[in-house]
């Protein structure tokens, strides 16, 4: 076993910058998660308080939606967040399977391993993008919904077509 520890480093160094994106994607993944349940709840919450003690049947209406549509966001963002962690892992694991080959145990095989895991990490990278696509549509219905029951907002919204 003949291998100089630079050798790592070097084989390391320019791909560690896929280990840092996935931290960050996966950083932006939690904040969005973290959000939207937060909302969650307080909306749960101010649905306890209220009771039976609402301005409007409409109002309330729109509220259980609201509720219903951060818990579906909630549970995106659950996923997206746990996609991107697996993204993440594999994408590592590519890497850690990449300096082994290039250091330790030079095969075509592991090489490929490599390959796959990096580009199979990147895929679960877009899927996870694409349920935060779908959670920013229901962002904005969200915001539509919660001009429902003002006449003057809702009327603005109709003729802007809720854009």
């Amino acid at each position: 076993m003949n291998f100089q520890l630079k050798d790592v480093l070097s084989a390391l160094g320019p791909t560690a910058s896929l280990v840092f994106a996935a931290w960050i994607f996966l950083n932006f993944l939690q904040s969005r998660y973290s959000s939207a349940y937060d909302r969650y709840r307080a909306l749960v919450s101010e649905y306890r308080e209220r009771g039976d003690n609402w301005p409007s049947a409409q109002r309330r209406e729109q509220m259980v939606d609201q509720i219903w549509g951060y818990k579906r966001r909630c549970q995106q963002m659950r996923i997206a967040t746990n996609i991107g962690v697996t993204a993440a892992l594999v994408i590592i694991s590519g890497l850690i399977v990449g300096a082994l080959q290039l250091t330790l145990l030079p095969a075509d095989a592991l090489k490929m391993v490599s390959v796959l895991c990096i580009v199979a990490g990147l895929a679960l990278v877009m899927i996870a993008a694409s349920f935060v696509l779908v959670e920013n549509t229901e962002v904005k219905q969200a915001m539509e919904s919660e001009l429902m029951d003002l006449p003057e907002m809702a009327e603005r919204l109709r003729k802007e077509g809720g854009r």
